[in-house]
């Protein structure tokens, strides 16, 4: 998992191939990555054509357009956050193609948040959490004759 968007950039651009694999065979275009701080602005162009990803610091004009603060990207990266959520927040904006900006962050952005499943946890650990007496918390102990 990475802990920055350049990090996650990084590691899309290693695992190109195999990400791929991943998306629709129809998806094709690029997205560009506006990325706020409070110092400066980043910002990267993603690629998607003909079995290649690229990724560079200028590009053709976008299809989408995704913009926001460093900080929720590297939210992202760091698997903390997850895309939609983060746009119903008006944390991230899109502008143009919503649907290749969705898909590209569901590669980009592939690492399982930090939260579990509620069946997860139920199995793995939520046994451990019950009251030592099988009591719920608030209910009174009623014994019946």
């Amino acid at each position: 998992m990475a802990d920055t968007i350049e990090d996650a950039l990084d590691q899309l651009a290693e695992r190109g191939r195999t990400v791929l694999a991943e998306l629709p065979p129809r998806l094709h275009g690029t997205v560009r990555l506006e990325v706020a701080d409070q110092r400066q602005s980043s910002q990267w162009f993603v690629r998607l054509e003909k079995g290649k990803i690229q990724i560079s610091p200028t590009g053709p004009p976008p299809d989408a357009t995704i913009s926001g603060e460093r900080t929720y990207f590297d939210r992202l990266a760091r698997g903390e956050d997850r895309f939609i959520p983060l746009l119903f927040r008006n944390a991230l904006v899109v502008e143009g193609d919503l649907g290749m900006a969705d898909q590209l962050s569901r590669v980009l952005f592939a690492g399982a948040p930090t939260g579990q499943h509620p069946r997860d946890f139920a199995g793995k650990g939520g046994a451990d959490h019950e009251r030592e007496d099988g009591q719920h918390p608030g209910r009174e102990h009623v014994r019946r004759h």
